[in-house]
């Protein structure tokens, strides 16, 4: 029998997006899966929407992390895959994922943007290109993982820093995984990103996250992590199109960011 995946999704008020998402989990050539929707007490068509895919639903009152561990704690899958709502999943992802596990604990899935024909997600694109074409500047997050370590990783994770960690879930998450094993592989062309697509929505998100993270910073113990994810990206100039993209994008992203970290 095959193994059993379960795809964790955290919602709040996802209705724009969330049934691309669902629609391509369904649409896996690997059929063994469940799904399970962790919501932040939505008041939009969101629950609907789960409900018409068959999804395990869970309510949450805390942040990102709050909700993943939440998921996690009430899969029934041998494997877990943090899933986000604005995330759209290759049809051969799941089955493929599978097969590299035989020789790997966890595994991050390459990304790209879904909508990059526009402007904003075009900058997201050659960002994200850069930062897992050049694995050494930073860190490129593990979505895929053997449920008994991530449940581990997740136990790690001082109580009093779970509530409030918003932003910062996937590198806390990565970084305690790292602590116990080291053996990550890579899933090629696996999931695209729903970005934001004007500059309200992207300002509305980076004040949100920039505020999420202030409350998780003042707790000190991620304090490093924090740091070394904000850093800007290095500029090489044998990528200078997708360089000069990447930094606009920061510079966009870093104003409300800051200004949500200082004064939300």
């Amino acid at each position: 029998m095959k193994k059993l995946v379960s795809i964790t999704i955290p919602t709040f008020n996802s209705e724009n997006t969330l049934r691309k998402t669902l629609e391509n989990v369904k649409n896996q050539s690997y059929e063994n899966i469940e799904i399970i929707i962790i919501d932040s007490y939505s008041d939009d068509k969101t629950l609907k929407i789960a409900k018409e895919f068959d999804s395990k639903i869970i309510m949450c009152k805390g942040k990102l992390l709050e909700a993943r561990i939440l998921g996690a704690e009430k899969s029934k899958g041998e494997y877990i895959l943090l899933l986000d709502s604005d995330q759209i999943l290759e049809k051969t992802a799941i089955e493929r994922a599978i097969k590299k596990m035989e020789d790997y604990d966890y595994l991050w899935f390459y990304e790209r943007s879904y909508n990059k024909e526009k402007f904003l997600p075009s900058l997201y694109d050659a960002d994200r290109i850069l930062v897992q074409k050049y694995l050494e500047e930073g860190v490129v997050l593990p979505r895929f993982f053997k449920r008994s370590l991530l449940l581990k990783a997740f136990s790690n994770i001082p109580k009093e820093h779970i509530s409030i960690c918003g932003a910062q879930d996937h590198i806390v998450t990565s970084y305690e995984v790292e602590k116990i094993s080291k053996k990550m592989g890579e899933v090629e062309n696996a999931v695209w990103h729903i970005e934001p697509d004007s500059l309200i929505k992207l300002f509305k998100k980076q004040y949100r996250w920039g505020k999420t993270t202030r409350d998780f910073y003042e707790r000190e113990v991620y304090r490093e992590l924090i740091t070394k994810k904000d850093k800007f990206r290095k500029f090489r100039f044998d990528e200078l199109m997708l360089s000069v993209k990447s930094f606009v994008l920061r510079i966009l992203r870093g104003i409300p960011y800051k200004l949500g970290f200082w004064f939300g």
